[in-house]
């Protein structure tokens, strides 16, 4: 059973989905914000920065162990050492990422 307001209910909602296609249409020409976009590349980059260092100072270690029959001592020095240069390398990264991100924005702003 139909009752009045029931064409005006219709109505409005006719207005109320035009009105969303119409803010869709217009958010679908916009850039996405950086930080969506960049944050995974952003994550990945630090993890390798932090995985390699940490692999290259642990390898170098096992090489120099067996090459000179110091067990586990080259181990344990290059592990800290590689250690030390994955976390500059991390430290780096992020200020060139931070450096980018901030050049973006007003780049942003002026255009």
């Amino acid at each position: 059973m139909k009752g009045p307001g029931d064409q005006e209910d219709l109505r409005s909602l006719e207005v109320r989905l035009e009105a969303a296609r119409q803010r869709h249409r217009g958010e679908q020409g916009k850039p996405r914000r950086l930080i969506d976009s960049n944050g995974a590349a952003a994550g990945f980059r630090v993890a390798v920065d932090l995985i390699s260092g940490l692999a290259v100072g642990v390898a170098i270690g096992i090489v120099l162990d067996y090459w000179l029959g110091t067990s586990p001592w080259c181990l344990i020095l290059f592990f800290f050492l590689g250690s030390g240069a994955a976390l500059m390398n991390v430290i780096r990264t992020a200020k060139s990422l931070e450096a980018e991100r901030k050049r973006r924005l007003e780049e942003g702003e002026k255009g």
